[in-house]
């Protein structure tokens, strides 16, 4: 299955089939492990789900804010997205989280005579020249999980592994996510990569061709129950469409602007 009937099926098997579990001073959840989806992403598909609200101008912020590299949130609060506001410290930094690490990687002393003398690696740079480049290369990755700085985060990354792959003209990811709230957070989470393709590609020229979402602890929390068997009860609707309306200089250059959709 492709799409919402695929994650809709998912919550089923969760409810269903799922380990319950209650750690103490926690909130009881349902889990499965290790839970593929796929989504095309084909003349323009955006999988934003019909069957639920999922804030698009908050996912699209929050990717925007990812592609800076910044570890405080003081982009999002200039466009008043307040989904990291609980883990921000007083001085509104949360630490070197996800784009931090996508864009300023620091490299170990010991080992920094063998990349030039360089301190970091850009690594979402990297992978978009490596995609120009040589497409057909099997290292497009972007990673954000570092043991050695997870006390510094505010929370540990959830999405932490990027693959890219291309094919001639089609551009397409694998995310990989270690803890994944199937209710609130995977929705959100899948229409927000699956933009992130669409960017990649647009700016290489291509076309998206697939997202592939692999979770590995998926789970749905206790007090979500009521919510999501409403949620399998409603209709699909079509999948909506992402468009630019222009071609920045680089991915870092996007603006929520930008996207349009239909």
């Amino acid at each position: 299955m492709h799409n919402e009937e695929a994650y809709l099926d998912m919550l089923r098997r969760i409810l269903d089939e799922g380990t319950y579990r209650k750690p103490e001073d926690e909130e009881g959840r349902y889990e499965l492990f290790a839970q593929p989806l796929r989504f095309d992403l084909s003349a323009n598909k955006l999988p934003l789900m019909t069957t639920k609200k999922v804030f698009f101008k908050s996912l699209a912020v929050e990717m925007l804010w990812f592609l800076s590299g910044a570890q405080d949130i003081e982009m999002l609060k200039q466009n008043k997205v307040g989904i990291w506001n609980i883990w921000a410290n007083e001085q509104g930094v949360v630490g070197p989280l996800y784009g931090f690490q996508w864009r300023h990687w620091r490299i170990d002393p010991a080992v920094r005579q063998h990349y030039g003398g360089a301190e970091e690696i850009d690594q979402m740079a990297q992978v978009m020249k490596t995609l120009a480049e040589r497409p057909e290369a099997r290292s497009h990755m972007v990673t954000a999980w570092r043991p050695d700085h997870l006390k510094l985060m505010s929370i540990k990354p959830c999405h932490i592994l990027l693959q890219f792959y291309r094919v001639d003209n089609k551009v397409s990811l694998m995310l990989t996510q270690r803890s994944c709230d199937a209710y609130l957070g995977v929705p959100f989470n899948i229409a927000q990569y699956s933009l992130l393709t669409h960017m990649v590609a647009h700016q290489l020229g291509c076309e998206a061709g697939e997202f592939i979402w692999v979770g590995g602890d998926v789970h749905v929390y206790e007090n979500h129950v009521e919510q999501v068997r409403a949620q399998l009860e409603k209709p699909v609707h079509g999948v909506p469409t992402l468009h630019f309306k222009r071609k920045p200089e680089d991915l870092f250059s996007y603006r929520y602007d930008d996207f349009e959709g239909r």
